[in-house]
Formats: C-alpha cells, structure tokens, sequence
C-alpha cells in the first residue's frame, strides 16, 4: 500500500470512527458494559504496559483476519459491548475500528493513544 492509499484509508477511518475524549471514554466506562483494546505490538505492550483493565490484540492480527475472532472471545453476544480501541498515537486504533465497524460492530469508539491517556489520567487523578 502507498503512501496515498495509506492517506486515504486512514482519511477514511477517521470520518467512520468516533474518536472520544479521555472524559466521554471514562463516561462510556463508567456506565457502560465495555471492551478496552490495545491494538499496539505485543513487544510495544511488554515495554510500557495496558491501560487498566485492556486487553491486547495486535493490528497485526487484525491484517492477518484473526483479531476479529478475538473480540468475540471476550464480549458476550447477548450483551451491548462498547469497544473502546487504542494504540500508541491513534492511528492504528482508527485503522482497526474502521475494521471492526465493516464486520457490524456498531459501538466502537477510537480513544487514542495510550500515552495521551496515561497524560490524561494524571491531569484527573
């Protein structure tokens, strides 16, 4: 993929996923039955740690078709799951909840990346 398809499909993701503040995510949290999902490499992961109570499931497992099944190990289909997606600047997370939304997924949500929020959780701690 070049640089222009890359633009593009990321133009493209962003328009399609809502990206929440550090506040509406809490809120979402909060009150709400939710997924957190880190979509950073697993040695990104191991380097700097989860944002509590998130799970790790790699875009790369997403470009291999697999990380859609995993979602589905971790939320009950009977339930309203709100998927909150992260990565390290929020671009992949984008990515990611732009794919989650083409296989039906309605409440997905991009929350950006993870130091943004740690940054966040400090100035409202």
């Amino acid at each position: 993929m070049n640089e222009i398809e890359m633009t593009k499909l990321l133009q493209e993701a962003n328009d399609i996923v809502p990206k929440l503040s550090y506040t509406e995510a809490n809120h979402i949290i909060d009150t709400k039955k939710t997924l957190i999902v880190d979509v950073r490499e697993f040695a990104e992961v191991e380097a700097t740690g989860l944002i509590e109570n998130a799970i790790n499931i790699p875009k790369s497992l997403f470009d291999q078709g697999v990380g859609v099944s995993n979602i589905q190990d971790h939320i009950d289909s009977n339930d309203k799951t709100y998927l909150l997606i992260y990565c390290a600047a929020g671009l992949r997370s984008a990515i990611v909840g732009h794919k989650l939304i083409k296989e039906d997924y309605i409440d997905v949500f991009n929350i950006g990346g993870y130091a943004e929020w740690l940054t966040n959780e400090e100035l409202n701690s």
